[in-house]
């Protein structure tokens, strides 16, 4: 089921005032307006994204006492040790605050824990190690540690002050630090910062680039949105309000000189001249992900940080072998997990699957299925599961149904985690299906929102001028239908279609479960993204196949 994304009203086109506002191509004021946007000057995060918009960082709760209690450590020549994560959002802010940190003359290092041997946020067992190897007076999470109460404590104990700078969701009582920087305190302006975000705002603040950067300030901060960039759009955060502006000024800056490192991470992902979100969400992130996700994260942050070119093409090549070998491990996982057999929660156990890609073949198959999904490995006979839920479900509730058979969890309504002893598969497998079926019942199935025919979408130059595209600024999405007239594979499951009377190449990654190829003569109705080259010219790629019919 599909439909416009949003009804146009009888009359006079309702985005008039935005094109008049903005000088914009009526078209493209469409596709502003049909994504919600109703006012000019809510385009001004986009089309005007001057430093002057951007919220002061001392506003930011928690900035003010990380700035003295850093600060001082700087002057006394405390060691400081960043204390990141290892997704895209961990590495970049990582990255950023050393940086940053550098900058100011501070003596600073970076830890990142350990997928698979420590997990995530802080663990007493690598702070201790840190205590004996680095000595450090001061530590600083990004990404992580507003729930880790307990391991702040025992920190005090062993004469370390911590800075946490995160933005996950708050605990009951927060952790007795030096300072906690977190966006959902006190109602801040922008509560949707990413953990790159917040340490950037951390950064702005220690060098006194307030209430906004100016000359060389502003050029340094220009360069470090280039991660906030990452960042954000790899850690799914809506891209409004400032976000949009923080990711189109990093978007900006990274289609001008990069170091070593980033221009590495451009060429090794074929990505070159003006950047989109989509650029970084199926290009950079996923490389950078990687590491993280086969081991240890420290050569994506190693990647970020250095300037020498030899050291970037060398890491830049164990980042690309990383990421090649997550793609083998994660298409043979999923080619030997069974088939969805129509439960209402799909959730499948193979103990030797690797920790690294469970999440994202749990997130195939639901997007295979429109149903909640969970893929599970076992270590040391415990089951560790990632979760993942289609629009419409809450994998917190259904996580509070198993929670007599589980040894933890947590998460949020699309994405969660959860360990329980591999005997008790049956018993975790029946709760979670016996929710996910009692929350289906009082489901609305979402309706794919398009914003019309091809015809209907801007030329590629002018689609730039709205971008970050992202998450709650959703792509551009067109209804394609015709006939078939050329049809290639190319690869392991991907598709090279032509449409009769329609210029543009269709792209389609079908996947392991895809329908019949289409066949010259069949006639196809899909919904597809715009994807513009420089050097190509545009194609389109198949988000979904439609049935007969119109929007």
């Amino acid at each position: 089921m599909w439909r416009l994304r949003r009804e146009i009203p009888a009359g006079p086109a309702p985005w008039r005032a935005l094109a008049a506002a903005w000088n914009l191509e009526p078209r493209l004021a469409r596709l502003a307006w049909l994504r919600g946007v109703d006012h000019p000057e809510h385009l001004a995060w986009r089309l005007d994204p001057s430093w002057a918009r951007s919220t002061d960082p001392h506003l930011l709760p928690g900035v003010n006492q990380a700035v003295v209690r850093i600060r001082r450590a700087i002057e006394a020549r405390e060691r400081i040790v960043v204390y990141g994560d290892y997704d895209v959002d961990g590495v970049t802010a990582t990255a950023l605050l050393v940086r940053a940190l550098e900058k100011l003359g501070a003596e600073v290092s970076f830890f990142i824990p350990n997928r698979f041997s420590d997990g995530y946020g802080l663990h007493l067992d690598c702070i201790q190690e840190l205590k004996v190897t680095r000595d450090p007076g001061l530590l600083i999470s990004v990404d992580c540690g507003v729930r880790s109460v307990d391991e702040v404590k025992a920190s005090t104990e062993l004469g370390l002050d911590w800075v946490i700078t995160d933005h996950h969701a708050l605990g009951p009582e927060l952790p007795p630090a030096c300072a906690v920087v977190h966006p959902h305190l006190d109602g801040y302006a922008n509560p949707f910062l990413a953990g790159v975000g917040v340490a950037f705002k951390l950064a702005q603040a220690l060098l006194g680039a307030v209430p906004h950067p100016v000359g060389a300030d502003a050029a340094f901060l220009d360069g470090m949105l280039k991660l906030v960039a990452i960042g954000t759009v790899a850690d799914v955060m809506p891209l409004r309000d400032e976000n949009a502006l923080l990711v189109r000024r990093g978007l900006d800056s990274l289609g001008g000189k990069n170091g070593p490192g980033l221009a590495a991470l451009l060429r090794a992902a074929k990505k070159e001249g003006a950047l989109g979100g989509q650029d970084i969400g199926f290009g950079l992130a996923p490389r950078l992900n990687a590491v993280g996700r086969m081991g240890g994260a420290e050569d994506a942050v190693r990647l970020l940080l250095t300037r020498d070119p030899g050291e970037a093409e060398t890491l830049m090549t164990r980042v690309e072998a990383l990421n090649q070998e997550r793609r083998t491990i994660q298409e043979d996982l999923a080619a030997r997990l069974p088939r969805p057999d129509g439960a209402a929660f799909d959730l499948v156990l193979d103990p030797t699957a690797h920790k690294g890609v469970i999440g994202i073949v749990a997130g195939h198959r639901m997007r295979l299925t429109g149903r909640p999904a969970g893929v599970c490995t076992v270590i040391d006979g415990v089951a560790h599961c990632s979760l993942r839920a289609p629009e419409g479900y809450d994998l917190g509730g259904l996580l509070v149904l198993a929670q007599p058979f589980i040894l933890g969890g947590g998460g949020h309504r699309a994405a969660a985690g959860l360990s329980f002893e591999a005997s008790r598969l049956a018993f975790v497998r029946q709760a979670l299906q016996r929710g996910a079926a009692e929350q289906a019942a009082g489901r609305k199935i979402p309706p794919l929102l398009l914003d019309g025919g091809p015809n209907d979408l801007p030329e590629d130059a002018d689609l730039a001028g709205l971008e970050p595209f992202g998450q709650g600024f959703a792509p551009p999405l067109a209804r394609l239908e015709g006939v078939v007239t050329a049809s290639a594979m190319f690869g392991a499951d991907h598709w090279k279609l032509r449409l009769a009377g329609f210029p543009d190449p269709i792209t389609w990654f079908a996947g392991r479960d895809r329908p019949p190829q289409p066949a010259t003569g069949d006639r196809l109705c899909v919904a597809a993204t715009p994807q513009g080259s420089s050097r190509w010219g545009r194609s389109w790629l198949v988000d979904n196949l439609l049935g007969e019919g119109a929007p």
